[in-house]
């Protein structure tokens, strides 16, 4: 409950974190863009330079100011001055037409007759009898020459509204997202905690759906190789419990047996049966070690035609007396991993020398770029719905196996994990001849 509460208190701390780093560049990039645009020429911004603004807002006083001092020529100017001074906020002085001046606001009296100097915030007046009237020092209110306080008000006022917008944008624009992100996460985090049942089914976005289905798909795999470990674990102690208890019995029998021929056969089962469970134990290591690593495949160019003939005369010893092996092979050239294909075949034909009546045959031809085998015989065939069972580590159709039987279920999901590693697939369907057909299609290295 703790970390429950916690999280969304991070988070609100996290917002105001972020909030007020927001604030503060948006403080520093109204101020900056300020002071580009004032920097830029008039003829950029459309706007008037703040010279001309400052001189022209003071033509209609310099107007008045001169016809007033027109209108009383008979009184001293400095008289009139000082009359039309309560009605100003700044100073008004008269200077001599000869107090120097900066050149452009000499030029600018010469053609005006009155100039703003904007570094002083002065507006000089050309009476035209040898002085100059001067108005000022003016205040002008602008921006970037407030003080530090006015500024800074203005900028965070400007900040904080943009910020107001630029979440609500981001909200609108990212909510969907953000909640993407919170399905996924949940997901993993199911996952990590062990339902490898938990799938990601509520993202929508683009952006995020191709990682959501990478998890989905992570989490289907997990899920498959934990089944299947479970079902080999299972599958194997029930494999180990037939010769231990057949060895707990010959071993009673031989505490109570006083015939020597009895005991010596008794001796010989529990050999039998230790070389039983050693067989076992090495063939369900061999079985997860491949299951556990990736095979390096070594491609060599191949004819089709002569290597099925050379698999057929390798298990010649190998068939039953008066049973019928067939090869039917394309003459056709392919790249294969030949001790793969070959363990492969020689698995399936085995397999159809133990279970067909009389007859198996094995076909090899090439399709585009795979390379596909077929297996057939004239045996029992094999039950719709044991067809994927019967490639699952320790399955067996027939549940009685002796160790005059032989074989522990490894055989066929053997062919099937080295079918997937030379980048194909195994599967059984049901024989011409009226048995299994056993498929194995592999990818070419060729193509």
């Amino acid at each position: 409950m703790r970390q429950l509460l916690a999280k969304p208190l991070f988070f609100n701390r996290r917002i105001v974190f972020y909030l007020i780093i927001l604030l503060s560049l948006q403080c520093v990039i109204a101020y900056g863009a300020l002071l580009v645009f004032d920097s830029l020429p008039s003829s950029l911004t459309d706007m008037p330079d703040d010279h001309v603004v400052f001189r022209e807002s003071q033509r209609g006083t310099v107007n008045l100011i001169r016809k007033q001092i027109d209108e009383n020529k008979d009184k001293p100017l400095q008289e009139v001055v000082n009359e039309l001074q309560p009605y100003f906020g700044y100073p008004i002085k008269v200077l001599s037409a000869k107090t120097p001046l900066p050149h452009s606001i000499k030029k600018e009296l010469e053609q005006l007759d009155f100039a703003y100097d904007g570094d002083k915030e002065v507006v000089y007046m050309d009476l035209n009898n040898g002085n100059i009237l001067q108005l000022g020092p003016i205040l002008m209110r602008d921006i970037l020459e407030s003080n530090t306080m006015s500024l800074s008000v203005f900028l965070i006022i400007w900040a904080l509204f943009s910020a107001i917008v630029f979440f609500i944008l981001i909200y609108f624009a990212f909510s969907a997202v953000w909640k993407d992100l919170v399905h996924i996460r949940q997901t993993a985090e199911q996952l990590g905690q062990g339902n490898l049942k938990a799938r990601t089914h509520n993202v929508k976005g683009w952006l995020f759906k191709p990682l959501a289905n990478v998890l989905n798909n992570m989490g289907t795999h997990i899920e498959h190789l934990v089944s299947t470990n479970q079902t080999i674990s299972h599958a194997m102690a029930h494999e180990l419990r037939t010769p231990l208890a057949r060895m707990r019995f010959e071993l009673s029998m031989l505490e109570e047996s006083d015939n020597e021929q009895e005991k010596r056969q008794l001796q010989k089962g529990i050999s039998d049966d230790i070389n039983e469970l050693e067989t076992l134990i090495n063939a369900s290591l061999s079985y997860f070690k491949m299951h556990q690593n990736n095979i390096e495949l070594n491609y060599t160019t191949v004819s089709l035609k002569q290597l099925g003939e050379k698999i057929c005369q390798s298990l010649e010893l190998f068939k039953p007396q008066g049973f019928e092996l067939a090869c039917n092979c394309q003459d056709a050239r392919a790249s294969v991993d030949i001790n793969l294909v070959e363990t492969i075949v020689k698995n399936l034909l085995l397999n159809a020398f133990k279970y067909a009546a009389h007859k198996a045959v094995l076909n090899i031809s090439k399709q585009e770029n795979r390379v596909i085998f077929e297996i057939d015989d004239d045996g029992a065939g094999i039950p719709f719905d044991a067809r994927e069972k019967i490639f699952m580590p320790f399955a067996r159709l027939d549940t009685s196996r002796t160790r005059s039987t032989g074989g522990y279920g490894l055989g066929l999901a053997y062919v099937k994990l080295m079918a997937e590693f030379h980048g194909g697939k195994a599967f059984v369907v049901t024989s011409p001849l009226g048995g299994a057909r056993f498929v194995v299609s592999l990818k070419s290295g060729d193509e």
